[in-house]
């Protein structure tokens, strides 16, 4: 998501710092003056999925796209644009939307175009639903299968990626080495932009202290590390890099175990 951003803002069809009505003009007052930057670094003041009123909870069953979209821009802010971090998926959503606005593609096309070629993801997709291919791995909760709804590809940022732990290792490779934005520009990525608040404790195999775009920024494994955690029904992600080891970190799982139980069995250097 960050990253198909921070390439259209290279391309000046798409401006960090600009409210987003600028290419969703039909949004609500409260949403008006938020920016793509607030957005993807969680600070617009959006709440996550469990603030949107309507919405099924959990989000095992996503609501119809559009029904999604109508509850989200009805929602009220949980604090004032900038002010604080709190993640938020449905504003991912509302990034994808002015994707969309400002392309005229779906959020899928425009990934596929400027971040999955040009990195050369051979097995990732967005927008696609997999399930039921013979290469896909089924999700599971305590070892009993999780059935994953079809909604979830259509909410971008929180349910339409689908990837390879090689392909995720490539892609990291690719970000640093300027392949698909210009290094500088990928170093936003992880360069705190929102300070969490409170920081994660710091005995987590995976503690943040601060957040980039779409990145959070601490330590893994007890190492200085940038990081992408992900989790659907059934599953669990991650893609890190250890700066200092230049070594890079991609796991795909079930939701339980989970990805902490495969980090406690990395060894290291110390």
């Amino acid at each position: 998501m960050s990253v198909v951003v921070l390439a259209l803002a290279g391309r000046g069809e798409l401006q960090l710092d600009q409210p987003i009505d600028r290419w969703l003009p039909c949004l609500p007052p409260q949403l008006q003056s938020i920016t793509l930057a607030q957005l993807l670094s969680h600070s617009s003041g959006m709440g996550h999925w469990g603030d949107i009123a309507g919405l099924p909870q959990p989000l095992d069953i996503p609501t119809d796209h559009s029904r999604m979209v109508d509850l989200i821009c009805d929602a009220p802010l949980t604090s004032a644009p900038g002010t604080r971090w709190r993640y938020s998926g449905p504003g991912f959503v509302v990034v994808a939307l002015a994707v969309e606005a400002a392309t005229g593609g779906t959020y899928g096309e425009v990934a596929d175009e400027l971040v999955f070629s040009r990195a050369g993801l051979e097995a990732t997709t967005s927008g696609r639903f997999p399930i039921g291919d013979v290469d896909v791995a089924v999700g599971r909760r305590g070892g009993q299968p999780v059935e994953v709804h079809e909604g979830f590809t259509h909410i971008p940022g929180t349910g339409d990626l689908w990837t390879t732990t090689t392909d995720l290792l490539r892609y990291s490779r690719a970000l640093r080495h300027g392949e698909v934005i210009e290094p500088s520009t990928a170093a936003r990525l992880w360069t705190p932009a929102a300070d969490l608040d409170p920081p994660d404790p710091t005995d987590r195999i995976t503690a943040a202290t601060s957040y980039g775009y779409g990145t959070f920024i601490g330590r893994v494994a007890g190492h200085e590390a940038w990081y992408v955690p992900g989790d659907n029904p059934g599953y669990q992600s991650l893609l890190a890099h250890l700066p200092h080891l230049d070594t890079d970190i991609a796991v795909l799982g079930q939701e339980s175990p989970g990805v902490d139980a495969v980090l406690g069995q990395l060894d290291l250097p110390a």
